[in-house]
């Protein structure tokens, strides 16, 4: 018995040995793997500029220069303290209390999310954020969320409270071609960093959630909302007092200055910029970024909005009107986000607008999915669902007319039915499968555009009719490089999921072409195969024009940022239809509005390359 216990004692000891070397060598491995490949942290603290960065078209124009990024190296020292003070509250107000990670930030982070449904709350530290921005390439991986749990807490042994937040300072992003707060104090309000007001320290903390959400020229009354609510922190966090608090909101009215290098190019521009971290880690380096942009076609749409809104928008109580426009591979050719972009930063293209009718693409589409065919009858005579009875636009009902005439003449009632015939549930999971990301309402007034989503989203799912059913991705950017040409990164050949039947998508275009030969697009017709849909908004709010011409898909919209109501004869067939025309005209050169700032393919020495530019994109390397 006594043997039996040595032998054991013995084997355990051994087996206790062999698991402590083996657990040893099992985690010194992992620490290599998992470090081999970490950012430099030498000279993060004197690192003094990012990169000046190009944007060139696919035809190899100079679009936009983002230069001189990133200003002097500031120190928070240096800096009036509610600079950072402010960004403590907003964004980490634990930041002098945990060591890198904030466990009771990831805990009460997980419970408000919870409670709520959905993501509202992030929990992530301010040495994590900077973490994040080290790494030199995007990726969501188990093992680069580890490695930047590592690093954040290897940031704070290797630096000072006030280290890590200076470099954070000199390395985020705000938005606008902004990098680091020196750059970003510049660039919104003319002055160094150093020179800030508090308000203004607290309009730039407040960007930092969403640079393009925030900003005060993309959207002025969620910037504002925003930095009232940073003010706020700062006083519950005891950084200022109540007297400060409301002195520094005397200054919500004042303007702000507008950056001096802008044209209309930016809107597509800056939204690369703001997606460029996913392909790339923006440093020290300069860049030259080749994108899918035809500098003609933009040129054309430049011009037609400018000249639509000008002539006709203007005394129809419109103000602004976006268009965009894409190939069958979801490169983005075109992209005017406004009227002007020295006035207006917003890219509208991007914003959450109702569609109306364009809507109702995803409810017949279902519908044919289902099994019903364009000619096959619906009730177009009045409804009503609890208290609300949905109206048609100048239509009388006769009883009961085919899906075609329907979707041709837009018949509310018609959509409504078929929208209870197949389920909102499967109309909204077709939109989704069609790339609309929006939050859309399980109820009927969606089908007919009660949600809202986006132009450039929109055009996209047009755009998988046209491409026999293929989900089309926009994307923008080509390649990236150094200006001496070493390849960074280079769009790959991706292959597209099948998201609508070629029997289905065969359907569709009849009834999309039937919208423009005898219904409610007719403005739209050009001389060559054309299919598009009409939207307008309840009051005239919006209205828009969605169509395909192979092989470019373009989607406008004209309305009012603050969403007032246009005129109520404004419908989307009239002028975005007739902007549509004309933009699509001068893509293949047809005709154009007669002048010499447009510029017609038709004349042009060389010819379009939309089809050369999808066929190289499809089957090789886009650049060589």
């Amino acid at each position: 018995m006594a043997r039996r216990k040595i032998f054991l004692r013995k084997k355990l000891k051994n087996f206790t040995l062999s698991t402590v070397i083996f657990s040893s060598l099992f985690f010194f491995f992992l620490f290599l793997f998992l470090i081999h490949d970490m950012p430099d942290l030498d000279n993060l603290e004197s690192k003094g500029r990012r990169a000046s960065i190009v944007f060139e078209s696919y035809d190899g124009k100079n679009i936009a220069t983002y230069g001189d990024l990133f200003k002097e190296v500031v120190t928070v020292d240096g800096l009036p303290k509610y600079v950072s003070d402010a960004v403590i509250a907003i964004e980490d107000h634990r930041f002098y209390k945990h060591s890198g990670i904030d466990f009771l930030g990831i805990l009460r982070a997980m419970v408000k999310n919870l409670t709520s449904g959905r993501i509202v709350q992030g929990g992530s530290t301010l040495t994590q954020q900077l973490a994040k921005n080290l790494f030199l390439s995007p990726n969501r991986s188990i093992k680069r969320k580890v490695q930047e749990l590592v690093l954040a807490l290897w940031l704070e042994k290797k630096f000072t409270k006030k280290q890590i937040l200076s470099i954070y300072l000199n390395r985020v992003y705000f938005g606008s071609g902004a990098y680091g707060i020196d750059a970003a104090a510049y660039r919104f309000f003319g002055k160094r960093a150093k020179q800030l007001t508090l308000f203004e320290a607290a309009k730039l903390a407040g960007i930092l959630k969403s640079p393009t959400r925030y900003s005060p020229f993309y959207n002025k009354e969620q910037s504002n909302q925003r930095t009232i609510l940073v003010l706020s922190c700062m006083r519950e966090e005891k950084f200022i007092s109540s007297e400060a608090e409301q002195e520094a909101l005397q200054e919500i009215e004042k303007p702000h200055v507008m950056p001096t290098s802008m044209n209309e190019n930016r809107y597509f521009t800056d939204w690369l910029m703001e997606h460029l971290e996913e392909f790339i880690q923006v440093d020290d380096e300069d860049l030259v970024v080749r994108t899918t942009l035809d500098s003609n076609l933009q040129k054309n749409a430049i011009y037609i909005i400018r000249k639509a809104l000008n002539e006709e928008g203007f005394k129809n109580n419109a103000n602004q009107m976006a268009l965009v426009a894409i190939d069958k591979i979801g490169a983005v050719r075109a992209m005017v986000g406004g009227h002007t972009y020295n006035e207006s930063q917003f890219n509208r293209t991007l914003a959450t607008r109702s569609f109306g009718s364009a809507f109702k693409y995803f409810v017949y589409l279902t519908a044919l999915e289902r099994g019903m065919d364009i000619y096959d009858m619906v009730s177009d005579m009045p409804l009503r669902i609890g208290n609300w009875s949905p109206k048609n636009y100048k239509y009388k009902s006769i009883g009961q007319i085919s899906m075609m005439r329907a979707f041709a003449q837009s018949v509310n009632t018609c959509s409504i039915r078929l929208a209870q015939k197949v389920g909102m549930p499967a109309v909204i999971q077709k939109a989704h499968d069609l790339g609309i990301s929006s939050e859309l309402n399980n109820n009927f007034a969606t089908a007919l555009g009660g949600s809202g989503t986006n132009l450039l989203e929109m055009t996209a799912a047009y755009g998988a009719t046209m491409a026999d059913g293929k989900k089309i991705t926009p994307f923008g950017i080509i390649s990236i490089k150094t200006p001496r040409g070493k390849i960074l990164y280079r769009a790959k050949k991706v292959q597209s999921k099948k998201v609508i039947s070629s029997e289905v998508c065969e359907k569709m275009k009849i009834m999309l072409k039937e919208i423009i030969e005898n219904g409610t697009g007719k403005r739209a017709k050009i001389p060559v195969a054309c299919y598009g849909k009409t939207g307008t908004s309840n009051d005239s709010r919006d209205a828009s024009f969605i169509g395909f011409s192979p092989p470019l898909v373009t989607g406008v919209w004209i309305g009012n940022d603050d969403n007032s109501p246009m005129n109520t004869s404004m419908t989307g067939g009239k002028i975005p239809a007739t902007v549509w025309k004309h933009f699509m005209s001068s893509a293949f050169g047809l005709e154009a509005p007669s002048d010499e700032v447009l510029i017609d393919h038709s004349k042009s020495k060389k010819k379009p390359r939309l089809k050369s530019f999808i066929k190289k994109l499809s089957h090789k390397n886009p650049t060589k």
